[in-house]
């Protein structure tokens, strides 16, 4: 067989619009199983934690105490 003849027989056959359909379904349906293969479930996003209102610090006694008072405008 010569190209001559070989020519017109796959111009033929690869414009038949059955051919070009199956072409598509089969490239679509690869690359929809490579995506399900490399498919990674997202991690869940961390819940934020309520946080109680913390008790206010307890005020220092003693002699410490007057100490740590910021003085006071006469």
């Amino acid at each position: 067989m010569n190209f001559e003849y070989i020519f017109p027989i796959l111009k033929g056959v690869l414009l038949n619009p059955f051919v070009i359909g199956t072409a598509i379904v089969i490239i679509l349906y690869c690359n929809f199983m490579g995506y399900v293969a490399r498919y990674r479930k997202k991690p869940p996003k961390p819940k934020k934690k309520v946080v109680a209102d913390a008790a206010p610090a307890p005020k220092p006694e003693g002699k410490e105490a007057e100490n740590s008072r910021e003085p006071e405008e006469e």
